[in-house]
């Protein structure tokens, strides 16, 4: 079904990050994705939806666009979808504090604010009744899905599926935790999606940082396209757009042209991305595009009971 023909060729467009993987994972895949004619129109579209306003006013962006917080509930999604298909222990606080890459006080601090705001749900485990078990709600399911679903709508614009794939599953609560349950799985086996991309995770360690990536990115393609930018990109449109301050956003801009990956002009009217660090985040992307893909082809419907790690 996907086109991986003279994987020399196609992968020569991949960046050189990925040189040791690009015959495993979703490398192949994503070598052909890269080099058809709409990658860039649709990136542009992914850029844009990740920096749409949340329906609510809790502040969502900020919240979850920072590395540590997002992994902690990537990680919750991953065990209680194995849990309910009756492999590994349920999923407690103290279960996510075994697991989760943060401190055990950071995990008990999130949990309780993820309680309050509605995004997790703790209730007693029948076969203990002192043991809470921590279920993510479809709020929490959709908020950590927004880029896996936005990079599997991106795919399907390139290559589309006989049925809508993301559609589905943001209406499917199970299939959408299997889903990111799968991917999250993966990444434990073998992390072939962020490790090599040192530039994108050093945005994602920041409140927002991932946001305002997203933003400029947003600006650089839509301009590309003869196109308005779909946000502001002064320190004070981005700071309101994200719920930060302007010094934030000043930090975050300051620190990316630093390394050399892009400068935004004062008041961000125009951006100029060096072709090193497009190079590395069209390298992610298609990855995370193809990765995302061909999860979906087995998810749904597929898994049963067996276990996500023997994917």
């Amino acid at each position: 079904m996907h086109d991986v023909s003279e994987p020399a060729t196609r992968a020569g467009m991949l960046h050189r990050s990925i040189a040791l993987y690009i015959d495993r994972g979703p490398w192949p895949y994503a070598a052909s994705l890269i080099c058809r004619s709409g990658f860039r129109e649709a990136l542009g579209l992914y850029c844009a939806a990740m920096i749409q306003r949340p329906d609510m006013s809790w502040p969502a962006d900020k919240f979850f666009g920072q590395r540590l917080r997002y992994l902690v509930c990537f990680s919750l999604i991953a065990l209680d979808a194995r849990w309910r298909r009756n492999i590994g222990e349920a999923p407690t606080l103290a279960a996510l504090q075994r697991i989760a890459p943060a401190s055990a006080r950071q995990i008990a601090e999130l949990v309780g604010a993820l309680k309050l705001s509605g995004y997790v749900v703790a209730s007693r485990l029948a076969a203990d009744g002192r043991a809470l078990r921590l279920s993510p709600s479809m709020p929490l399911l959709q908020e950590i899905g927004r880029s896996p679903l936005a990079f599997l709508e991106a795919c399907e614009r390139l290559d589309p599926a006989t049925s809508p794939m993301a559609a589905k599953l943001r209406s499917d609560a199970a299939g959408l935790a299997d889903w990111l349950g799968a991917s999250y799985e993966m990444f434990l086996q073998e992390d072939l999606y962020f490790a090599p991309f040192s530039n994108v995770v050093e945005f994602t360690a920041q409140d927002c940082g991932y946001p305002v990536l997203s933003a400029v990115l947003a600006a650089h393609y839509a301009a590309v396209a003869g196109l308005a930018a779909p946000a502001p990109l002064s320190y004070g449109g981005l700071a309101e757009r994200f719920r930060v301050s302007r010094q934030h956003v000043g930090n975050i801009l300051a620190n990316a042209e630093r390394r050399g990956c892009f400068s935004v002009a004062r008041g961000g009217r125009r951006v100029t991305v060096s072709a090193e660090f497009l190079s590395e985040f069209e390298t992610w992307a298609a990855g995370q595009m193809a990765h995302y893909r061909l999860l979906a082809e087995r998810v749904p419907g597929t898994l049963g009971s067996m276990s996500l790690i023997e994917w």
